[in-house]
């Protein structure tokens, strides 16, 4: 008994010693694999994407007729954004600071939405058309109501899209739904509607 407890003193603190240098080395790689988890590496766009999203559905009784997800592009976002895209790509100093620009300039020119929609009837997902049965509004805090310049289908859906936006699924269809710039952007809150027979949707940001 006495040597199993001299036996235990010893050996003790090396199995410490031992379980403690495992775990380093344990630990290094798990930490590795929880980063690579997270697609934006810790930056601030995962919380501007969250920010500036917004998801609505219709439903008649207990069918959906439309279920969709758009992302109000504020200055804001774009800035997270133009950030993002220069660490993924890691450009220089020069191509960020054009990129930063340029999203500037788009946002002072428009109010652009992106606008993910899944319609269980294929031929009413049809947003980009002249004859949708599809009308997009934007109003703000006053009321104002403003119809979109243009609302584009984005038919090419590539990973560097799906990776900004990662709501978007194979069965959704992807529009970029374009408002000119009015007082709207400020007068918040604003309300991007979509509205149909179907029934009628709206998203708003505070």
């Amino acid at each position: 008994m006495k040597l199993l407890r001299i036996f235990s003193i010893k050996i003790f603190p090396a199995i410490i010693v031992i379980f403690f240098c495992l775990g380093c080395r344990a630990f290094g790689p798990i930490e590795r694999l929880k980063e690579s988890y997270d697609p934006y590496h810790g930056g601030q766009y995962e919380a501007a994407l969250k920010d500036w999203s917004r998801e609505a559905r219709i439903y008649r009784g207990l069918d959906v007729q439309l279920i969709a997800d758009a992302t109000f592009k504020s200055f804001k976002f774009r800035n997270a954004y133009s950030n993002e895209y220069a660490r993924a790509y890691k450009l220089t100093d020069s191509e960020k600071t054009k990129l930063l620009k340029d999203q500037k300039n788009a946002a002072l020119a428009y109010n652009d939405f992106l606008l993910v929609a899944y319609v269980p009837d294929k031929k009413f997902n049809d947003f980009n058309k002249k004859d949708s049965i599809w009308k997009i509004y934007l109003t703000d805090g006053k009321g104002k109501m403003v119809n979109p310049l243009e609302i584009r289908k984005i038919k090419k859906v590539d990973a560097v899209t799906t990776h900004f936006f990662p709501y978007i699924t194979p069965w959704k269809s992807v529009y970029m739904v374009r408002f000119p710039t009015t007082s709207t952007a400020a007068d918040k809150p604003i309300k991007l509607i979509i509205t149909s027979v179907l029934g009628s949707a709206e998203m708003i940001w505070e």
